[in-house]
């Protein structure tokens, strides 16, 4: 990446949704720079260009400051794996979900449900062990219970993207046992602004016709700053390579997979001469298909609908590829409110630097939608407060205290309501230090959380999640890093993982928890946990039972269980190096992380319409404004599967360079590996494949592009009753051209190609793989400007 793509400024703005490499800084650049920032290299040594270029790249990795460490750390100070992605490189990935914007990164992958609900999964972890932030909290969404949920965060409008791989609970709680994603923005400014800044933009893709744009603008005077900024994407079902579905069906595109999503946030702060405090609001909305996902007359006898049964009122009209509207299959309407109040004081009482108060509320509502009917509806409202004070050194150790604190409360109504309405409640207190001694600077860390689960027809479970973490970064030389760590982890399992009974049409199953056992109603007991919360992982066959057993006829009946699901122990090691020589730069991470009582889904062997699980629920009531859905819901055949506890091992590898070869070449690569096993036997289901990349780019003074392949190994180390995924390669070409200014603005322009070869790949993480392969061919265009 040129310097000049890299420095240019849009201030605070890389809001503009849809342009795919505009030129902006992180947050952290420019808080640490002065708006006045020029296109000069920041590194200024009497060197050829080509060196230049990589010596300022490394400067600006030494600046971007990661802002979910309490300590400010920069990326290479980080002793725990970090990855930043802002500026062109953000613009560039940028797509309708975070998982297929993050998706390219080393060590991140996504759940790919379809393009519009795709999560990230850090290190074949996903779901509840990867939490998502906005600002440091949490996103409020109901992504981590079900890969068909979309996550509610926008990529178009954020200034930067923090992944951190590996355990962050020690900052984030019992939810980031496998990473975090922090979405950062500017919604509520830190910073103090002279005058209008801003960026918009706007885009198109022929893969999906997605039309999309996007806005940032920032105000201020005096002691006042104001923030707006805004979105809209729309998009048809998306055209992928011809293939044929499980049905025998030709299709040339993913069915149901359109987008109309949309959103608006304000924001304003006032600045003191010790600090500053902010507050925002914003509204989220989206509109999305949801392939595969029909209830189908199985689950409604001839389709019919119970006269109490919510109508869809929403004035939605979606001009489809091939005219059809939502009658065709289900779609999600989810609608988010956030508020968020963000304050920070400087030398707030002795003994202190600083402190930070962030106080978030979210109220969201997500129905899923057939014939214009809510089939199944959820909602969840989350308040979450988090402190953070940093105190000034002690015995050398400079540190930060902290205390974060959130209640959830969730419900559910529908044929899919399959976990029945729950209070979380969870609080914890934190420190985390680090001390240098000469050229190594250790870190260290604890906390200790309290997590309460209430929920209709059960006692309150309770768990106390502990965390503790060392680490080093230890720089060998001007150019040579050195990291480790070591780090032990524990999770709660969350509502799903316990209290699921009933089915879920997004992963085909039919999902029951850890607090029930199963048994066999010849009075044998199929399955159940110890005395410990552990399940006992036996696999009675009554395969050859199941003739005896007529349609409607019960071969198995729920109870519940004396324990609960134990808690989710981890231990991770992670050992980095980063090298940075004159013309080429290299990142090389190994992990290896052990989980005792790993939480996954078992598979019983056996349907649904074989297992009598109507123990007490009643599609889990607070069915909308308190109406009871009156219809019988028949599963069908559904597999059952049941949130079972064993030990797991995940460990694997992540790697990317890149070289100059002078001031307009360069070549860039990239591979990770993840391997996951149960210590028993047997390999975790939907670990993504393996995979490496590499690209070449060119650059001149007004453009660039850049042509890349990316290979995808084979999947062939399956769980049982899991198919394999075949390898395939992607070829995407990028071409950028900077006019420069114009009547006062900042102008970029961008075409691209992806899949050139149109080629059929499966994303083995996903649930409906074979329903929804990648996107095919597709070529895409875009303009942004900042002012």
């Amino acid at each position: 990446m040129s310097e000049k793509k890299m420095f240019r400024k849009a201030p605070l703005a890389l809001a503009i949704a849809a342009l795919l490499n505009p030129y902006t800084l992180s947050a952290q650049e420019a808080e640490s720079d002065t708006n006045t920032q020029t296109e000069e290299p920041v590194a200024e040594q009497n060197v050829d260009e080509n060196q230049n270029a990589q010596r300022a790249t490394e400067h600006s990795f030494e600046r971007i400051i990661v802002t979910a460490s309490p300590l400010q750390r920069t990326v290479l100070e980080s002793a725990q794996p970090v990855h930043i992605l802002y500026g062109d490189a953000l613009r560039e990935s940028e797509a309708a979900t975070l998982g297929e914007t993050l998706r390219g990164l080393p060590g991140v992958q996504a759940t790919y449900y379809s393009p519009t609900s795709s999560s990230p999964i850090i290190r074949g972890l996903d779901g509840p062990r990867v939490k998502i932030v906005q600002n440091g909290l949490d996103v409020g969404d109901i992504s981590r219970g079900g890969p068909d949920h979309a996550v509610s965060t926008e990529a178009s409008t954020a200034e930067q993207i923090e992944v951190l791989r590996g355990p962050a609970t020690l900052l984030f709680g019992s939810g980031a046992s496998g990473g975090v994603v922090n979405v950062v923005d500017n919604r509520v400014p830190r910073q103090p602004i002279d005058g209008l800044e801003g960026s918009y933009g706007a885009r198109y893709n022929s893969v999906s016709d997605e039309r999309s744009g996007s806005f940032d603008l920032n105000a201020g005077q005096g002691d006042f700053a104001l923030h707006l900024d805004g979105f809209y994407r729309k998009a048809n079902d998306t055209r992928v390579p011809e293939f044929h579905t499980p049905d025998g069906e030709h299709a040339e595109k993913i069915e149901n997979s359109f987008t109309d999503d949309k959103g608006a946030t304000l924001g304003a702060s006032y600045f003191f001469n010790d600090g500053f405090a902010g507050f925002s609001f914003g509204r989220l909305e989206r509109e999305y298909g949801i392939p595969g996902h029909s209830h189908g007359e199985d689950e409604h006898g001839e389709d019919e609908h119970g006269e109490d049964e919510h109508e869809h009122d929403h004035d939605h009209d979606h001009d489809h590829e091939s005219g059809h509207a939502h009658e065709d299959g289900v779609y999600a309407d989810m609608v988010q409110d956030r508020f968020q109040f963000i304050s920070s004081f400087n030398n707030p009482f002795a003994g202190f630097e600083s402190i930070d108060f962030n106080v978030g509320y979210t109220d969201l509502t997500h129905q899923e939608i057939e014939d214009e009917y809510v089939e199944t509806g959820f909602n969840l409202e989350k308040t979450e407060l988090r402190v953070i004070a940093r105190h000034n050194p002690i015995a050398g150790w400079r540190g930060a205290i902290g205390t974060q604190i959130s209640q959830q409360e969730y419900s559910s109504f529908g044929s899919e309501a399959y976990t029945p309405a729950t209070d979380t409640d969870s609080a914890g207190v934190f420190w985390i230090a680090e001390r240098g001694f000469g050229d190594i600077t250790w870190e260290v860390g604890a906390r200790i959380e309290q997590v309460e689960l209430d929920s209709e027809n059960f006692n309150k479970i309770d768990y106390t999640p502990l965390s503790a973490s060392t680490g080093m970064n230890w720089r060998v030389s001007d150019g040579l890093k050195l990291a480790a760590s070591v780090s032990y982890s524990e999770r709660a399992p969350t509502a799903n993982e316990l209290f699921a009974n009933g089915a879920h049409f997004a992963t085909r199953t039919f999902e029951v928890g850890g607090v029930y056992n199963i048994h066999h109603l010849d009075g044998h007991e199929e399955e159940g946990h110890d005395d410990h919360g552990h399940d006992d992982h036996g696999h009675d066959d009554h395969g050859d039972d199941h003739s005896d057993h007529g349609h409607g006829e019960y071969a198995y009946e729920l109870e519940i269980a004396d324990f609960a699901l134990a808690k989710e122990r981890s231990m991770n090691i992670d050992f980095g190096m980063h090298f940075e020589g004159d013309r080429w730069h290299l990142d090389a991470n190994l992990f290896f992380n052990k989980i005792h009582d790993f939480i996954y889904l078992d598979n019983k062997g056996f349907a649904s319409e074989l297992l009598d699980a109507d123990i007490f629920h009643s599609d889990h009531s607070e069915h909308g404004e308190g109406e009871e859905h009156d219809h019988e819901h028949d599963f069908g055949e559904l597999p059952v599967y049941q949130y079972a506890q064993q030990s797991a091992e995940l460990y694997g590898y992540e790697l990317s360079g890149r070289y100059v070869f002078n001031q307009n070449w360069s070549l860039e690569g990239f591979s990770d590996y993840t391997r996951a096993v149960f210590t028993d036997g047997g390999n975790v289901p939907r670990i993504p494949a393996q995979r490496f990349g590499v690209s070449a780019s060119y650059n001149q003074e007004n453009w660039d592009a850049t042509l890349g392949y990316t290979h995808y190994f084979a999947q062939n180390r399956t769980a049982d009753n899991e198919e394999s995924t075949d390898s395939f390669g992607l070829v995407n070409l990028h071409f950028n051209y900077y006019p420069g200014y114009f009547a006062g603005q900042d102008v970029a322009v961008y075409l691209k190609a992806e899949n050139l070869t149109n080629e059929l790949g499966y994303a083995h993480s996903s649930f409906i793989r074979n329903y929804a392969p990648l996107p095919g061919r597709g070529f895409g265009f875009g303009i942004r400007a900042s002012f």
